[in-house]
C-alpha cells in the first residue's frame, strides 16, 4: 500500500516522512534491547530510508478494504499463529520499556510517552507481519509508531489477529470463528493476568483512528465517512460484549 519501496538484495528502500526519524530512534532502541521482531535502520539514502528486509510472507489481502472480510491463509488463522503473535506482541511490549525518545514528532499524536504508555506499533495486524514456516515472527511498516498505552496496543492486535468482526464480515471469506475463545486464547498467550482487562481497552482502540483523522488527506465528506466506519464497529462491539465476557471468565 506504500508507493516507492524498491528491495536491494538485503535491503529494503521506502519514502520517509516527517515522522521518520522518530521511528528510526525506536528502532535502533529494539534493536539495542534484542528484539529481533523488526527490520534494522541501515540509514538513509537518496531521500528513503534503508532497512533490513525480512524474509517470509505477508498474508495481505489485495482485494481488502473496510467494511469487509481479509481472505487470508489457513495458516494465518490458526491457533498456533494466534499464539504466537501475542507473544510476539508482548515481546515487542518487553523490549519498548524504558525507552525514553528524543524524537517525538511521530506521525500520529505526536508526543512524549505519558505515564502510562509505551511506544508501539501502530498498526499491528497479519498485514504487517512476516511469517516463516506459518508463523509470525516480525513486524514490518513502523511509520505509525507512537506512545500508547500497551493494553490498548493489545486490544488493537487482538481485533486483526483474532479477529474481532461481525459475522457478515468474517462470512465473506471464511466460516465464523468462536471470537470469545480466541481472544482468550491470545490474551492468555500474551500474558495478561486479568483477561477481562483488554475489554475496555477494546472499545478504546476502536476509538484510535478517530484521533487520527485529522492527520489523513480526507475531505469532510472522507471524514464523515470514517467516522460513521467507527459508529457501526463501536456498535457491533457493544453487541458483542456479552459473548466476550463470558468466554473471559476465570
Amino acid at each position: 500500500m506504500t508507493s516507492g519501496i524498491t528491495r536491494r538484495g538485503s535491503s529494503v528502500l521506502r519514502p520517509v516522512g516527517p515522522w521518520s526519524a522518530a521511528v528510526h530512534e525506536y528502532l535502533r532502541h529494539l534493536a539495542a534491547a534484542g528484539f529481533d521482531g523488526a527490520p534494522r535502520v541501515l540509514g538513509v539514502r537518496d531521500g528513503r530510508e534503508e532497512l533490513t528486509f525480512l524474509a517470509g510472507e505477508v498474508p495481505a489481502d489485495p482485494a481488502w478494504e473496510p467494511g469487509r472480510g481479509a481472505r487470508l491463509p489457513d495458516h494465518a488463522r490458526g491457533e498456533e499463529a494466534l499464539v504466537a503473535a501475542a507473544r510476539l506482541v508482548r515481546r515487542l511490549h518487553g523490549a519498548s520499556r524504558g525507552f525514553t525518545p528524543r524524537r517525538v514528532d511521530y506521525r500520529f499524536h505526536p508526543h512524549p510517552p505519558r505515564d502510562g504508555e509505551l511506544v508501539c506499533h501502530g498498526d499491528l495486524g497479519p498485514w504487517n507481519t512476516v511469517y516463516r514456516a506459518g508463523l509470525p515472527v516480525a513486524f514490518i511498516d513502523w511509520d505509525a509508531a507512537g506512545p500508547r498505552e500497551p493494553l490498548v496496543d493489545l486490544a488493537a492486535a487482538a481485533k486483526a489477529f483474532v479477529p474481532l468482526e461481525p459475522d457478515h464480515r468474517l462470512r465473506e471469506v471464511d466460516p465464523v470463528p468462536d471470537r470469545g475463545a480466541r481472544l482468550r486464547l491470545f490474551v492468555d498467550a500474551y500474558g495478561l493476568t486479568d483477561r477481562r482487562a483488554i475489554l475496555p481497552a477494546l472499545r478504546d482502540a476502536t476509538l484510535t483512528p478517530v484521533e487520527s483523522l485529522r492527520h489523513w488527506p480526507l475531505d469532510a465528506a472522507g471524514a464523515a465517512g470514517a467516522l460513521e466506519f467507527v459508529a457501526g464497529e463501536l456498535r457491533w462491539l457493544h453487541a458483542a460484549m456479552p459473548e466476550l465476557e463470558r468466554a473471559l471468565k476465570p
